[in-house]
């Protein structure tokens, strides 16, 4: 995670967005679990049923970028770790999901390109918890305090902004690889065996289709935490309702369309390469040309859920993730010094007993 943690642990979630009961006019809560809203105060539920839709966007006219979340939203700015929150136009207070400051101002910058997609959140923050719970408890190295005494674990729920890809590849190659081959040369007590290569040319052409390829469009969690998280189910996420965002808040893109475009372009290089030499048997790559042409490009800005937890333990800050779709997690926990400087003891004296037992005996 891209962040510095603040000091302040003191982190609720806040009514990032503010919606009330038609019944009572109460505030209402987003339930993950039951995909519902919820009012502590009269019990009115409002299911929401999200829609599908498997519509994908043009990618150049994308490149136009409107602003028409603006009308609903307003950004948020942290000025502890930097980030950049969007909320509804109504919210008056916040505390940051990321970092736990109350250090927020609003900014004026606009918030872009509405999101096409949403992925709601599933769990819950109380099974969340308990799932980080019995992680820790089933480590060996973590301390025992920390393991009967579990600190206050505080979660917020944020949504993540990702760009999916899609796109029909054409590539024309030609490259030189290798094979390694050994052989005996010399006689008698002379012969003994090299490592010799044999190269060969290739050349062709290889066609690749990318569907909703993932390109991490925020600044505080990166690329290789959303690929730990994953998967995401880009492709049945609901059209955006801003509904789900109740409780929530989401952080504003940082990485703009044209940008997370050329990532895009980055990672299927990689892969279109993979597949080109998949083709081959070889040990060597002595030079690969890859030309590709990109086409039928399209693209959705979509809000993925991920609960950040973060806890003070011997002075320090630890923070995990979890999926807020699939429960999956990442994340690291406190080690306890003592166990680990044990089994050094006890590996080192296993080392020292295998080598004294092997110069006495033998």
């Amino acid at each position: 995670m891209n962040n510095d943690k603040g000091n302040n642990l003191d982190i609720s979630n806040s009514d990032a967005q503010n919606y009330n009961c038609p019944t009572c006019s109460g505030p209402l809560k987003f339930i993950p679990e039951k995909s519902i809203l919820y009012c502590e105060y009269c019990g009115n539920e409002i299911k929401l049923d999200g829609i599908i839709n498997n519509n994908e966007n043009d990618y150049f006219e994308g490149k136009k970028e409107d602003n028409t979340w603006v009308e609903e939203t307003k950004v948020i700015h942290c000025n502890n770790c930097g980030s950049n929150n969007v909320v509804d136009s109504s919210c008056i207070s916040l505390t940051c999901p990321f970092c736990g400051s109350n250090q927020v101002v609003e900014t004026a910058e606009l918030s872009g390109i509405k999101p096409h997609r949403i992925i709601p959140f599933k769990i819950s923050d109380v099974a969340t918890k308990e799932n980080y719970i019995k992680w820790l408890k089933g480590k060996v190295f973590v301390p025992r305090k920390l393991k009967k005494q579990i600190p206050s674990l505080v979660i917020n729920g944020v949504y993540v902004p990702i760009w999916t890809f899609d796109s029909d590849t054409n590539s024309l190659y030609k490259g030189v690889l290798g094979k390694n081959y050994t052989r005996t040369v010399g006689s008698g007590k002379n012969a003994h065996t090299v490592t010799e290569t044999r190269y060969f040319d290739i050349s062709g052409q290889k066609i690749v289709k990318f569907d909703d390829l993932i390109v991490n469009a925020g600044s505080k969690i990166d690329q290789k935490e959303i690929n730990a998280l994953s998967p995401f189910y880009t492709n049945k996420s609901f059209e955006y309702d801003k509904r789900y965002l109740i409780g929530f808040s989401a952080e504003h893109y940082e990485i703009r369309l044209s940008d997370g475009w050329d990532l895009a372009k980055k990672r299927m290089s990689k892969t279109i390469e993979r597949v080109i030499l998949s083709d081959y048997d070889y040990d060597v790559v002595s030079d690969l040309k890859v030309k590709t042409s990109y086409y039928n490009i399209k693209y959705k800005y979509v809000l993925i859920p991920i609960w950040i937890g973060l806890y003070k333990y011997g002075n320090k800050n630890y923070y995990f993730l979890t999926n807020g779709e699939t429960g999956k997690f990442k994340g690291k926990a406190p080690l306890s010094a003592f166990k680990i400087s044990l089994l050094v003891i006890i590996i080192l004296s296993i080392v020292i007993g295998l080598i004294l037992f092997i110069y006495f005996y033998n």
